[in-house]
């Protein structure tokens, strides 16, 4: 090949990047053009206030936008242990909304024919092809069963793989072994080698259970798109998204920005946990991402719009629409945001049951939040995106995800 020049594969890869999106263009004017009350809202100001003048949380930051028209966005509180406020654009971590980014990549690669949603997982990581599953025998100890089907691509986007942790199950042989944590590992491909060797919790696609089954779709998708997780994030999705500010590691220039998170004592207290520039020595699919509100607004509108946003592609309507359906089909899903009749999509819960869960809100909602109290919901009914972030553990409390849902609900009035 004669130098500067690319290979026919190099170049079609290079017309699939999507042209760089400029700033989200959000309308302004008053809140009734949009179909909310401002009166109705000030009881979002009250609420948010009174949870920071209790010192329940330190600092929240609130984004509500209906049909591309901003109708409410606050920063509440202190950033760090200086008191500096707290801003939109402060960067969070922010844990396991970082599972709605791999879903995003997983899918792109699926409309290009590199990953399928019935694919074994053995297909691109063959260490998965024997693994075994756990299972408690009569008189209370861990046999291993061969798993009665493979693990399929759409088992780790719908947490029923039975890959929960980096730990073995008590009792089983591997935890007589060496036992590794998922900090310990120099490589994503490293980490995903070694939970091929962890008895699954259950037979594949028999119950939903919530880990770490994101992680190991990261690795995928580095095989099927031939380029390190972190830099397929970077150069599909945060760069045409014009997300500048999110990534794994936090750059010196931007650390100034970073949120301490707070965490809850024994005897009620909050104590400050100094913000970290990195969540380990690998990328994390499934909880290691830093972001923005304003950045991920960007990406919940692109998924509230079919896939597109600013003139950006990244997934076709029907593909946004399949991630949205229930694909649980009956299974019981413990963890949850909505407190009954939840399903769950590929990487988000679904609202499927407004009138028994007891929440206002529309059936077909859908998101996810992370254990740092970060939280984003998607109406499409209504054309709604609703997030409330903070740094603070344990996640959501003092009711915080329902009790914001039905603020921002009654606000609205047509």
């Amino acid at each position: 090949m004669r130098p500067g020049t690319r290979s026919l594969p190099t170049l079609l890869a290079a017309l699939l990047l999507p042209i760089a999106a400029g700033p989200m263009r959000l309308n302004a004017g008053p809140a009734e053009i949009a179909g909310f009350s401002t009166q109705r809202l000030q009881r979002l100001d009250a609420f948010a206030d009174e949870l920071v003048s209790q010192h329940q949380y330190s600092g929240l930051v609130i984004e509500v936008t209906r049909d591309g028209r901003r109708v409410y966005e606050r920063a509440v509180g202190v950033s760090n242990g200086a008191g500096r406020p707290i801003r939109n654009d402060d960067l969070f971590a922010i844990a396991s909304l970082s599972k709605i980014v791999t879903t995003v990549a997983t899918l792109m690669l699926m409309e290009e024919g590199r990953i399928g949603l019935n694919d074994p997982l053995s297909r691109f990581i063959p260490a998965f092809t024997n693994t075994p599953v756990a299972v408690t025998n009569a008189n209370g100890g861990i046999v291993l069963q061969p798993a009665a089907r493979p693990i399929l691509i759409r088992h780790l986007l719908t947490h029923t793989s039975g890959i929960v942790s980096f730990d073995p199950p008590a009792g089983s042989p591997m935890a007589a072994g060496e036992v590794r944590s998922g900090g310990s590992f120099g490589t994503l491909a490293e980490a995903a080698e070694y939970v091929a060797r962890i008895p699954l919790k259950h037979q594949p696609g028999e119950a939903w259970t919530y880990g770490i089954s994101t992680d190991v779709l990261g690795r995928v998708v580095e095989i099927a798109s031939g380029m390190p997780f972190d830099r397929f994030l970077q150069t599909r999705i945060f760069r045409p998204l014009a997300m500048s500010d999110t990534g794994f590691v936090v750059p010196e220039s931007k650390r100034a920005r970073q949120v301490d998170r707070d965490e809850r004592q024994s005897d009620g207290s909050l104590k400050r946990i100094p913000a970290t520039p990195g969540g380990g020595r690998w990328p994390s699919g499934a909880g290691g991402l830093y972001s923005t509100p304003h950045d991920y607004l960007r990406l919940a509108h692109l998924l509230l719009n079919g896939g597109a946003l600013d003139g950006v592609r990244l997934l076709s309507p029907r593909t946004v629409e399949l991630m949205r359906m229930d694909q649980l089909h009956g299974l019981a899903k413990p963890t949850k945001i909505y407190p009954v009749s939840d399903g769950f999509g590929l990487g988000v819960e679904i609202r499927t049951d407004v009138a028994r869960a007891g929440w206002l809100g529309s059936e077909g909602t859908f998101g996810w939040n992370g254990a740092s109290t970060c939280y984003c919901a998607i109406d499409p009914k209504e054309r709604l995106v609703m997030m409330i972030w903070a740094q603070h553990t344990p996640n959501a409390e003092f009711g915080l995800y329902e009790r914001f849902n039905t603020l921002v609900y009654q606000a609205q009035v047509r």
